[in-house]
């Protein structure tokens, strides 16, 4: 059963790592963004070395292993907490996730990943909480990367 959820973890890990590399290659061609945290935007290159924390949130019901709410209403629950509690901007991306149980049976799960820059761990941990609750989950994973961010809004020649 570890080795499986070593490898489970290992494949959530890549597929992370795959899917920070697109938002900060997105970000980089991004034209007239606002910054997603409380500070005033930074000339290029000056706010550098931020905490981006990423969640994945499972949405099959921890009792019974299946989605016990549509989709939509999971992603409005996930959306409504992330909005609250980080008014400055986060990202939410839809993806497939799968593990195997204690009693080796595949399940594969809608899970809505939620990006975080320049967030706190507090707040981070309270957003899960609440998640956890109202989703009826075991647990969220939280990764954490130190990243460079760039708000670029154009050349200004």
């Amino acid at each position: 059963m570890s080795n499986k959820i070593g490898i489970a973890a290992i494949i959530v890990s890549l597929a992370s790592l795959c899917c920070s590399v697109i938002c900060l290659v997105s970000a980089g061609n991004a034209k007239n963004t606002l910054p997603a945290g409380p500070s005033e935007p930074a000339a290029a290159s000056e706010e550098s070395g931020v905490s981006q924390y990423v969640m994945y949130v499972g949405t099959n019901d921890k009792d019974t292993y299946k989605l016990e709410i549509t989709k939509e209403e999971a992603k409005e629950i996930v959306d409504e907490v992330c909005l609250r509690l980080f008014p400055y901007g986060y990202t939410l991306q839809e993806a497939t996730g799968a593990w195997t149980d204690e009693m080796n049976n595949v399940t594969h799960e809608y899970t809505l990943v939620c990006y975080f820059d320049d967030a706190d761990i507090g707040t981070i941990h309270k957003a899960a909480d609440e998640l956890i609750e109202r989703l009826n989950q075991n647990s969220v994973l939280i990764e954490e990367s130190r990243i460079n961010v760039d708000y670029y809004s154009g050349s200004k020649e």
